[in-house]
């Protein structure tokens, strides 16, 4: 029986990894939502449909969405940007080659 770690692999395999951008991304709402438990990401909605940032991520259903849209004018609709548990095992999968190419370490401090 295949493990959604394997099915990590066997995905990575396939098609690859994603690229600096979206791995940064990625981790970095997932580090958001562990360590502020849960505090949401938003973008507004019209930076994400077809984004070619975001939307890979979101096919890959590494990242979730969930839009609010509290009136007619759909310009002002707000997606929330949730890390699925597959995008997490992701980002710990990967994380040793992730986490020395972030800007900023975990204490807070620019990286140079």
């Amino acid at each position: 029986m295949a493990t959604e770690v394997d099915d990590i692999i066997a995905e990575v395999e396939e098609l690859g990894r994603l690229d600096a951008e979206q791995e940064q991304i990625l981790y970095n709402i997932a580090l958001r939502q562990e360590e502020l438990g849960r505090q949401p990401t938003n973008v507004l909605l019209s930076r994400l449909e077809g984004s070619p940032i975001y939307q890979p991520l979101i096919d890959r259903e590494y990242l979730t969405v969930e839009v609010y849209d509290h009136g007619d004018n759909s310009a002002h609709a707000v997606a929330n940007l949730i890390v699925t548990l597959k995008g997490m095992r992701y980002c710990i999968q990967y994380a040793d080659e992730i986490e020395p190419n972030r800007r900023w370490n975990v204490a807070g401090e620019r990286r140079y």
